[in-house]
C-alpha cells in the first residue's frame, strides 16, 4: 500500500491537508509568542509562564476531550475547534506592551485546552475513513506529515517573523485554522453501527459519560496495557531530551538560534523518513512496534557523545526515524484492538499522561541542568528512554505473539 493511492482518497487528502494547515500555524504562533514575550519583557519568566500553559490543559481538558469524541460527532468536534481557535489566535495581535500579558496567557491557555479537544477525535476519526488494511499505511502518513510540519514549521517560522513581524504571524495562524475547518467540513465519514440511532444503541451511548469501563477494559488488555505504559514512560526521559535540544545548541557548542534550528528541522526529517520507512516494513510490523522506542531512546542516548552538532542533529534525526515508525505502529496496534466507541477515550488519556509527565520532565530537566552538566544528563535521560523500552517492547512482542492477544474491541462486543 504507497502514499500516493490513499492520497487519492478525498477524505484521508482532506483530513491531513487540515492537519498540516494548523500544524503550520500552530508553529508559526509558537515562534512569534516566544519573540514578543521577549521582545516586551526582555526576561524569561514570561516564557516559563506561557510554556507551563502549554501543559496544564492538557490534565483539564483532554479526558473531556476524548468524552466528546466518542460521544458526538467527531467531524462537527474538529471543526468547532478549530472555529474557536482561529479567533483565539486573532487575540494575540492585541498585545504591544506589558499590560496586555493577560493575553498571552489566556490565549495560550485556550488554544491548547482547543487543541486537547480535537486531537481525540481527530485519532478516532482517522479508522472511518480508511479501509482496516489501509490503516497502518495512514498511519505512517500521518507521521511524515507531522515531521514536514516540524521541519518547515520550524525553518520557516522563524524566518517568516524576521522579515514581516509577529502580526503577520498570528494572523496567519488564524487563517490556517479556519480554512482546516473548510477542509473539514467537506469530509464524507462513512456511518458505523455505533452511530446508528435505535433505542438499544442509544442507551448504550449514555455509558460514554464513565472512563471507568475504559480503564478496566485496558488493565485486563495485556497489549493495548503494555502499548498506553510504553508511550507513557517515553515522556519521562523524553521531557528532559526537549530541554537539552536548546542547551546543545547555545551551550554545549555555541552555535545559538540557528543551531536550535538545525536540530528541530534534523528531528522533523526524521519523523518524515521514519513515516516513509513505516510503510516499508509492515511485513515487520510487530517487530518495529516492539524495538522503535528502544532504539530511539539507543540514538539520544548517543547524543551525548557527539563531538559536533552537526554528529547531534544526526543522531536527534535517527531517533525521531525510529520513533515515527514506532507512533505509526503502535497508534495503528491500538485502532486495531481497541473498539471504535473508546476511541477517543483511550487516544485521550494517552495524550493526558503523555503531556503531563512531559511537562513535570520538562521542568525538572531545566532545574537538574543548572546543576549538572548536560552531555551527563543527556546520556541518563537517553538511559531513561531506552531501558523501559526495551522492557515494555519485550512485553508487547510476546502479547501480540501469544495467545493471550485479545481486544477490547472483542470484550466489547461480548458484552
Amino acid at each position: 500500500m504507497s502514499f500516493l493511492f490513499l492520497l487519492k482518497k478525498p477524505n484521508l487528502r482532506r483530513l491531513l491537508t487540515a492537519n498540516f494547515l494548523s500544524g503550520i500555524g500552530d508553529w508559526f504562533n509558537s515562534v512569534a509568542v516566544l519573540a514578543l514575550l521577549l521582545e516586551i519583557t526582555g526576561t524569561a519568566i514570561a516564557v516559563g509562564i506561557t510554556l507551563a500553559l502549554r501543559t496544564l490543559p492538557h490534565l483539564i481538558f483532554g479526558p473531556l476531550g476524548g468524552l466528546m469524541a466518542d460521544r458526538f460527532d467527531r467531524k462537527k468536534v474538529m471543526v468547532a475547534c478549530d472555529l474557536v481557535r482561529g479567533f483565539v489566535a486573532l487575540s494575540f495581535l492585541f498585545v504591544s506592551e506589558k499590560s496586555d500579558l493577560w493575553i498571552v496567557y489566556a490565549g495560550t491557555f485556550s488554544l491548547v485546552a482547543f487543541s486537547s479537544l480535537y486531537n481525540p477525535a481527530r485519532m478516532s476519526l482517522l479508522p472511518k475513513i480508511v479501509d482496516p488494511e489501509e490503516l497502518a499505511t495512514a498511519n505512517a502518513l500521518d507521521q511524515s506529515i507531522y515531521g514536514i510540519v516540524m521541519a518547515i514549521g520550524s525553518l520557516i517560522g522563524g524566518i517568516f517573523i524576521a522579515l514581516w513581524g509577529s502580526d503577520l504571524a498570528f494572523l496567519f495562524n488564524a487563517l490556517s485554522f479556519f480554512a482546516s475547518a473548510l477542509f473539514l467540513a467537506r469530509l464524507k465519514v462513512p456511518s458505523s453501527p455505533d452511530q446508528s440511532v435505535n433505542s438499544v444503541q442509544l442507551q448504550q451511548t449514555v455509558k460514554v459519560s464513565s472512563y471507568g469501563e475504559v480503564i478496566r477494559a485496558i488493565t485486563s488488555t495485556p497489549l493495548v496495557y503494555a502499548i498506553l505504559l510504553l508511550k507513557a514512560v517515553w515522556p519521562i526521559g523524553g521531557g528532559i531530551i526537549n530541554v537539552l535540544i536548546s542547551v546543545y545548541a547555545y551551550q554545549v557548542f555555541t552555535a545559538g538560534e540557528w543551531g536550535i534550528g538545525l536540530l528541530y528541522g534534523a528531528i522533523g526529517i526524521g519523523f518524515i523518513i521514519g513515516g516513509l520507512l513505516a510503510q516499508r516494513f509492515q511485513r515487520y510490523f510487530n517487530e518495529v512496534a516492539a524495538s522503535s522506542f528502544a532504539l530511539e531512546g539507543f540514538a539520544l542516548l548517543l547524543t551525548s557523545f557527539s563531538p559536533t552538532i552537526y554528529v547531534t542533529a544526526l543522531f536527534f534525526a535517527l531517533s525521531t526515524v525510529a520513533g515515527g515508525m514506532g507512533n505509526a505502529s503502535l497508534n495503528t496496534l491500538i485502532m486495531r484492538h481497541v473498539a471504535p466507541s473508546y476511541h477517543g477515550r483511550v487516544f485521550a488519556l494517552d495524550a493526558t499522561i503523555s503531556n503531563i509527565l512531559i511537562g513535570l520532565s520538562m521542568l525538572l530537566g531545566g532545574w537538574i541542568l543548572t546543576i549538572a552538566e548536560p552531555r551527563i544528563v543527556g546520556f541518563v535521560a537517553g538511559f531513561l528512554v531506552t531501558i523501559p523500552s526495551l522492557v515494555l517492547g519485550l512485553v508487547i512482542w510476546r502479547t501480540v505473539r501469544g495467545s493471550g492477544n485479545e481486544s477490547l474491541t472483542n470484550k466489547n462486543h461480548a458484552r
